[in-house]
């Protein structure tokens, strides 16, 4: 990647990603729906599948442990959908906390209580939860190991692990196929009123996402892999596709307009491309749901 755009990647992702997600690309309505559909086979959204996994494999009372939970959004949609069970949610960033408590005081909620901690080096109580969530945060550890054996440590017999994550490549460092089929889609199939970024793909410039955040995506791609190494089983897994996609489209998603149909049909057909590749095994899912049990 030239250098002037490595300073295009900077100064998009310090313009628009405060919070440190390198794009916009979930966020768009349209590949929500591809999403959903992909993973759920309709609109069930990756949250409220969280949601059913939890209220169908806890009770009432039950612990569930939310790592990585930054100022707690994710985590006030989810106890407000169970509010019968008790969620504690872990960071690292005290002032992002101290934030998120005076949200939780302000509305009065009961069942979340927030502590500090280091998912890299967690020493939590044993038999002390009842589920070990990661809502977009699993794949900012490096540390897998020790976090899938403290996880063992942490949870009560029947408990699981329930994981919403990037699984791609570490670093969006993208492999020989994304490049290759990733660069010919975008010349053959996208206009150039969508490439105002790039119009190959690239591996990302890995100063350009340390620089930004130093536990972006670090270890990713090994998420599951080390999931299976410290014996867990995943009794559940739904694969969300992007593998394509997102090195295509990610820093340009926003120039495809949701109210825009002929827009709107592009981006429906790239998804029909991209379902191919995915059901031959030529590209793999970038973002998973899965449960697993000890």
């Amino acid at each position: 990647m030239s250098d002037e755009s490595r300073e295009q990647v900077k100064r998009y992702w310090e313009s628009q990603h405060e919070d440190g997600d390198p794009d916009t690309f979930l966020d768009h309505p349209m590949i929500q729906a591809y999403v959903a559909i992909r993973s759920c086979g309709d609109l069930t959204s990756h949250q409220t599948l969280a949601v059913e996994a939890i209220r169908s494999r806890t009770r009432p009372g039950s612990r569930i442990l939310s790592v990585g939970c930054g100022g707690a959004e994710k985590e006030m949609h989810f106890v407000n959908d169970l509010p019968d069970r008790h969620f504690v949610g872990l960071d690292l960033a005290e002032s992002a906390l101290e934030r998120a408590r005076q949200k939780i005081e302000v509305n009065g909620v009961k069942n979340l209580e927030l502590v500090s901690g280091d998912f890299n080096n967690l020493s939590l109580d044993a038999n002390d939860f009842d589920v070990v969530l990661g809502s977009g945060a699993i794949h900012h550890i490096e540390n897998l190991e020790g976090f899938w054996a403290q996880c063992r440590h942490m949870l009560r017999p029947g408990g699981i692990v329930v994981g919403q994550e990037y699984v791609g490549p570490n670093r969006f460092q993208w492999t020989d196929v994304q490049c290759e089929i990733g660069t010919a889609l975008l010349r053959e199939h996208v206009p150039a009123e969508h490439k105002v970024h790039h119009d190959r793909v690239e591996p990302i410039p890995l100063d350009v996402i340390i620089a930004e955040d130093p536990s972006e995506a670090v270890r990713s791609e090994e998420i599951l892999s080390t999931l299976e190494a410290a014996d867990f089983k995943i009794v559940e897994h739904r694969g969300a596709g992007c593998g394509l996609l997102q090195p295509m489209l990610m820093y340009q998603m926003h120039t495809f307009d949701p109210s825009n149909w002929a827009h709107n049909r592009r981006l429906a057909e790239l998804f029909a491309i991209e379902q191919r590749y995915l059901d031959d095994g030529t590209a793999g899912d970038a973002y998973a749901m899965f449960v697993a049990e000890p």
